[in-house]
């Protein structure tokens, strides 16, 4: 199936009726409420795909063309032999999700719409790196930029998008904000990586963001580091090593309340993940027990 993406305007048939809306206007209320560019572009991205399936099987916007459109998430091939992960699909559901509770809230619409998320995620099949691969990696790392990049999630537990948006004004701070959907929180940063990121941006005359490449190319540079460390490829990746530093907050005897506010969960519950052993974890525990 083919589907055409519109460049700036897409109009979506409204529930119950004939009348069309602009995108133009829900993009204005994202860029009001502060939604970071990336995320504006996946939201209205998904829209577009959304308005190209409703008119290509010329239908209004109703639950019985969205539990379609989920299931055609399901099934498309976005590339030959490549369908969207269950992650993916999910963004795109709740993208579509926050738009419709827009129409519903500005009364474009009455009824109210949503669709319902495929089958919950965990963050149980994302392993954490190891404290031996942390190290593995860092003793392995001759890039300066790559190394800090891995030290400031190793040591502060931000997601790739806070640390790719640092900036050289954020080192002046007592304490650090980042944001991450709109939202705000206060992180700490140690001394050590305050120090060695002030000579790194003075050293080579940063003086807006500190991590300023694209987030692929830290993803990429991070395989490549793991196959020169020989540390599983399949681990690292930058939420690997937020996992570890959870993990490791805990472990030094941290408060699982002060780190849902560190990582920035809304729920507790997704906090109490990191501190699930997976099986070789479960192994070391076992065999670190000399007698019970």
């Amino acid at each position: 199936m083919n589907i055409v993406f519109f460049d700036y305007v897409i109009y979506l048939p409204l529930f119950g009726g004939d009348r069309l809306i602009e995108i133009e206007e829900y993009e204005m209320h994202l860029i009001d409420n502060e939604i970071a560019a990336n995320t504006r572009k996946n939201y209205l991205n998904t829209l577009r795909q959304l308005d190209a399936f409703l008119e290509l099987n010329d239908c209004a916007l109703s639950k019985a063309a969205l539990i379609k459109f989920k299931q055609y998430l399901r099934e498309h091939e976005y590339k030959p032999k490549k369908h969207y992960t269950m992650k993916t699909i999910n963004q795109k559901i709740t993208s579509i999700n926050v738009y419709l509770n827009w129409l519903e809230r500005e009364e474009f619409i009455t009824d109210k719409l949503s669709i319902k998320l495929l089958k919950a995620q965990t963050m149980e099949h994302r392993e954490s790196i190891t404290k031996s691969d942390y190290k593995k990696l860092l003793k392995n790392c001759d890039d300066e930029e790559l190394e800090l990049f891995i030290l400031t999630i190793g040591n502060t537990g931000v997601r790739i998008t806070e640390v790719c948006s640092l900036k050289v004004s954020d080192l002046n701070q007592k304490t650090i904000l980042v944001e991450n959907k709109g939202k705000e929180r206060a992180i700490a940063m140690p001394q050590f990586l305050k120090k060695r990121l002030k000579k790194f941006v003075r050293t080579n005359g940063i003086t807006d963001t500190i991590f300023a490449k694209d987030q692929r190319t830290y993803r990429a540079d991070l395989k490549t580091l793991a196959g020169k460390a020989k540390v599983n490829k399949d681990k690292v990746y930058p939420h690997s090593i937020r996992h570890y530093f959870a993990k490791a907050f805990l472990e030094n005897g941290g408060d699982s309340t002060v780190l849902q506010q560190l990582l920035g969960h809304k729920q507790i519950a997704t906090t109490t993940i990191y501190t699930k052993l997976n099986s070789n974890e479960l192994s070391e525990q076992f065999s670190n027990i000399k007698n019970i």
